[in-house]
């Protein structure tokens, strides 16, 4: 028997898609989902844990309030698209923390690279698909959606395959070289996506992170934690055609920044692009600055509780968000893990 039609119901998994694809054509103004750290498989480098903690953790998806169908994390650390041009990868002291050593010394050495095939079966896309075609034998089911693996955008990934700071360097002092550097990783990223999207016969739903889920159909979500880094001149010119690259093939873009990026607003409204979803975090990025991107944009809010002394949880900021800005200004709130205010949260406002 299908497993997760077994978990989730099939009206009710229907429904869970269904509402998730309204949500991004533009219907309703706050969306919430919900995980677990129960049968917690993310980033635990041995496959056969992973087969054998996913279906827990996805029984115990299925009841949980909230829009949540059933998907699998492919996490194996943010070196999962620098890994093709080379770079030795190693753990930190504590095993846990997977990092890789910039492969280009420079921006001209960067250009002379090659990147495996997105297909190579030693790379993470091939390991992930591998996990994805067991898991959905184990679970006798065609229903279980996949997410990349760690999706780093253009920037970050250029940023891993050559050190950050010679990359920033060579953006003033060979600013050509780096356009077309990073043209390239696009690409690479693009073909990454696509050879994910057709193996999955289009059965994908977003990145590991955040737990928003946006079929590859609507929307790609990636990672862009280098924006804070630039001025907005600076990202106009080396950011902004990434996106567009990206737009022009993935349609709608869902953008995953959790620093101080609130000076791109503009900029970022201004290129014309479909911006499905942009993440931020209070007080780093307050939604005061991304009202350019309301009406237009949905915003995934977060707040780092420590780092700020105005609303005592998270709870408290997310309730002053609904109710403190207009209807232009639409929501998905994701949380980590079940609690009573979660829940009493979803039940005030859906």
């Amino acid at each position: 028997m299908d497993q997760i039609l077994e978990w989730y119901g099939e009206d009710n998994y229907a429904e869970s898609i269904r509402l998730a694809r309204e949500f991004w054509s533009g219907q309703g103004r706050i969306m919430f989902s919900m995980n677990t750290s129960l049968g917690y498989y993310r980033q635990v480098f041995d496959d056969n844990e992973i087969i054998s903690r996913l279906p827990e953790n996805l029984k115990v998806l299925s009841k949980l309030p909230g829009v949540n169908p059933p998907s699998f994390y492919p996490d194996f650390g943010t070196v999962s698209t620098a890994k093709y041009w080379g770079g030795d990868c190693h753990f930190d002291s504590t095993g846990g923390n997977i990092f890789i050593e910039p492969i280009a010394k420079n921006i001209q050495e960067a250009l002379s690279l090659t990147p495996l095939s997105v297909d190579d079966p030693e790379m993470d896309a091939a390991h992930a698909l591998r996990l994805y075609r067991l898991l959905c034998e184990q679970l006798s089911s065609n229903r279980l959606w996949m997410r990349t693996p760690d999706f780093q955008g253009a920037l970050n990934t250029a940023g891993l395959i050559l050190s950050q700071e010679e990359l920033f360097v060579a953006m003033y002092s060979d600013p050509d070289a780096v356009h077309t550097f990073i043209d390239r990783v696009c690409s690479f990223l693009i073909d990454y996506v696509n050879y994910l999207k057709y193996e999955t016969e289009n059965m994908l739903c977003g990145s590991i992170w955040p737990y928003t889920f946006i079929p590859s159909d609507t929307g790609m979500s990636f990672t862009e934690d280098l924006m804070p880094l630039f001025s907005s001149d600076t990202y106009r010119e080396f950011g902004i055609p990434c996106l567009r690259k990206f737009a022009e093939s993935f349609g709608s873009l869902h953008i995953h920044c959790c620093g101080n990026w609130g000076h791109h607003a503009s900029n970022i409204a201004e290129a014309g692009l479909k911006i499905a979803a942009m993440e931020f975090h209070y007080p780093f990025t307050r939604i005061e600055e991304l009202t350019p991107l309301a009406n237009k944009t949905v915003f995934i809010p977060f707040i780092s509780v420590d780092c700020q002394y105005d609303f005592n949880d998270e709870i408290e900021y997310y309730r002053w968000l609904i109710e403190n800005t207009d209807t232009n200004y639409r929501y998905w709130f994701v949380f980590g893990d079940d609690s009573p205010a979660y829940r009493q949260l979803i039940e005030d406002y859906s």
